[in-house]
């Protein structure tokens, strides 16, 4: 970065020292922040909007350690994406950044560059809510969760596959609401850790779950299975 570059920087920051100054002073009320306020959130939804396009969101997420597993993504389920992350990130924003007093000129941030780093941060656990939604549990096929109980063939005739499939699902539907979504993630080929922070959960109890629930399946009757 040259002299001038350094200068134009420098003097960017500390605008938005004052302007973050002014906002924190009114309480974020007043025409100042209003239009602020409506100028981010635009800039933000362009912003977010093209990563979520064109897949660059997951590789920005992937450097704050949320790996995703990118699916095809339809334009208008991108800015739907794009609008509640942004969403989301601007309470971030608001709430830690600006009245918790998170950002900082020191920090060497600009306004608008935390902002969408809040939206990125924010994408994680939109992207997976989009995820469920769109997949269904009755759309899941619990190929890792199940390998180990042997609930799903490999080998054998087409007829063997049904009869093991719709076992699995019996099995499955036996299972309560949380243990599904557990080992729906846990098929999505999320860590523990990363189940343990959607869950609320340690991932050593993620891990204690799932394998209580593999227990209970092979527990299950013959003919219920």
């Amino acid at each position: 970065m040259g002299s001038s570059d350094s200068a134009l920087a420098a003097e960017r920051l500390r605008v938005d020292g004052v302007l973050v100054q002014h906002f924190r002073e009114s309480g974020l009320t007043g025409p100042r922040w209003d239009q602020f306020h409506r100028q981010l959130l635009g800039h933000g939804l362009d912003i977010v909007t093209k990563l979520v396009r064109s897949g660059a969101m997951f590789a920005r997420c992937g450097r704050h350690g949320r790996y995703l597993h990118q699916q095809d993504i339809s334009p208008q389920e991108a800015e739907e994406l794009a609008s509640d992350a942004v969403f989301e990130g601007f309470v971030y924003f608001r709430d830690r950044g600006l009245l918790g007093k998170q950002w900082s000129v020191e920090h060497g941030q600009p306004l608008t560059e935390y902002f969408v780093n809040a939206c990125v941060l924010a994408f994680p656990n939109v992207y997976r809510r989009w995820q469920t939604r769109v997949n269904g549990w009755q759309d899941v096929r619990l190929v890792d969760s199940w390998a180990s109980l042997e609930h799903v063939v490999t080998e054998g005739t087409p007829e063997d596959a049904v009869v093991e499939q719709q076992a699995a699902n019996t099995a499955f539907a036996a299972l309560s609401e949380d243990i599904k979504r557990l080992l729906f993630l846990h098929d999505q080929g999320y860590s523990h850790a990363e189940i343990g922070e959607l869950l609320r959960l340690t991932p050593r109890a993620v891990e204690g779950r799932i394998r209580r629930a593999r227990l209970a399946v092979r527990r299950l009757p013959e003919e219920e299975r």
